[in-house]
């Protein structure tokens, strides 16, 4: 069986799941655009900001930082 006529000939109607996946995407794509225009502001001086469930993140960046030092310089 090769790659193409494994999961393309299958009788599993995917449609819904790229529709999905595409808006998802979308607005994944709408949101940085939105964003980006305002990378330089004050608030993204030091990262940016994240919600909660994200602080986890800014950690782990702290920990690369004092590792591998600041090498982002401020535009």
């Amino acid at each position: 069986m090769t790659a193409q006529k494994g999961w393309t000939t299958s009788r599993v109607d995917v449609t819904a799941s790229v529709e999905l996946f595409h808006r998802v995407n979308q607005q994944d794509f709408d949101a940085c655009e939105r964003c980006e225009p305002a990378m330089g502001s004050r608030v993204y001086s030091k990262g940016g900001v994240l919600v909660p469930s994200e602080h986890h993140i800014r950690a782990f960046h702290d920990w690369i930082e004092g590792k591998v030092g600041d090498t982002i310089k401020p535009a």
